[in-house]
């Protein structure tokens, strides 16, 4: 150790990074007492779970020790923006792996029941009813998210929108669907539309 941690406190994060850069593990125990708790909120506010927001401010600066020699952009947005993305795919894992259980569910009950009352001709055209009734920008963020896997940023890069407009648009449409179909409806819809 070079300068005890103590020494390092009084450092500003840039000259913190600098430190780093050079390999004073002591810096980057300094930069991480300044920022987890704040980090840690941030996430656990968006996530509502302690053990996601652990693990996610964990993998925050895991990657920020890892990639400190390329880093030069000031510490807390970079750290933040480091965040803000881990949430954005979690939510977007989260809603992809939600949708992808729904519509299984869906075709084991269609399966596992002779007549279910559904006919999927009827389906598609509800479910395209029901996305007609969206504002159009909704409307608009929505297909390109599920039917065109796009991340949120390229969403947001491509209509010239934040990527948290991005996410609001993307949880209005699914509460409109939701309202309109069951979860049932609404993962067969979803799996069928995916095969056109």
């Amino acid at each position: 150790m070079i300068k005890s941690t103590k020494i390092f406190e009084t450092y500003t994060d840039e000259a913190l990074l600098a430190a780093m850069k050079e390999n004073q593990t002591d810096a980057f125990a300094a930069l991480y007492q300044r920022h987890v708790d704040h980090l840690y909120r941030t996430a656990w506010k968006r996530l509502q779970s302690k053990a996601a927001a652990d693990d996610m401010v964990q993998e925050v600066f895991v990657n920020f020790y890892e990639r400190r020699h390329t880093i030069d952009v000031p510490v807390k947005p970079y750290l933040m923006a480091s965040l803000k993305n881990r949430i954005i795919n979690e939510f977007r894992n989260r809603l992809i792996h939600e949708t992808h259980h729904a519509a299984i569910a869906a075709t084991q009950k269609q399966h596992s029941l002779p007549h279910t009352g559904i006919d999927s001709k009827t389906l598609q055209l509800r479910f395209r009813q029901t996305l007609e009734k969206m504002p159009p920008k909704c409307r608009e963020v929505f297909e390109l998210s599920r039917f065109e896997s796009m991340p949120n940023k390229s969403i947001a890069e491509k209509l010239g929108i934040s990527v948290n407009t991005v996410e609001k648009h993307m949880g209005k449409a699914l509460a409109i669907l939701k309202k309109e179909l069951s979860v049932h409806e609404l993962g067969l819809a979803l799996l069928l539309l995916s095969h056109l």
